[in-house]
């Protein structure tokens, strides 16, 4: 026979390897995936939600700033308000003001003052009547406020009586026997009052 036949010059060829596939499974439905469309709009009313909370923070600041400056100026007013009353205070208290206004009031200096020794209890000095019109003031009587005058009551009114009678007018209406009214004192000058 022939050599081409012989099995050992026969080449063997190995059979095709054949690949493992994989196992198929029933899939029962898609997976789920949610839709785009409402994320996108979570996300956009997210930001605009973070917009408009930083906006209204800003407003909220800067009308916290208004107010706060409103409140520093209106402390500075207080102050020198403060300050201003704190001046009047001082220049009302001032010994020279005190005593002008005792003038203007009709109060009088003594020129005259008498001292007590405490040690023995002796009197030093000729105590003495002040008199009006002694005292000088320190400023002049213009530049002081006045003091409040006091009113006095209405004049009493004369009565006429009617034409074609003899009467005489009837004099001025007087206050009943037994009460006298208390004297006023307006300045240095002190009148009594009926």
């Amino acid at each position: 026979m022939s050599t081409v036949f012989s099995p050992q010059k026969a080449r063997v060829t190995p059979a095709p390897a054949t690949k493992q596939e994989p196992k198929l499974r029933v899939v029962y439905g898609a997976p789920f995936r949610p839709p785009r469309m409402p994320f996108v709009i979570f996300v956009v009313a997210l930001l605009a939600a973070g917009l408009v909370g930083l906006l209204l923070l800003n407003t909220e600041l800067q009308r916290g700033t208004f107010q706060v400056t409103d409140l520093n100026q209106q402390a500075d007013q207080l102050r020198d308000q403060q300050e201003q009353l704190e001046r009047q205070v001082r220049t009302l208290e001032s010994p020279q003001n005190l005593a002008d206004r005792a003038l203007l009031m009709g109060m009088v200096p003594n020129q005259n003052p008498v001292f007590l020794r405490l040690s023995d209890g002796r009197v030093l000095g000729v105590p003495a009547e002040a008199k009006a019109g002694t005292g000088k003031a320190m400023f002049s009587p213009d530049a002081l406020p006045k003091p409040p005058t006091v009113a006095t009551p209405p004049a009493a009114t004369t009565t006429t009586p009617p034409t074609g009678t003899t009467k005489p007018p009837a004099a001025t209406t007087k206050p009943p026997a037994g009460t006298t009214k208390p004297p006023v004192t307006t300045g240095n000058t002190t009148t009594t009052g009926g």
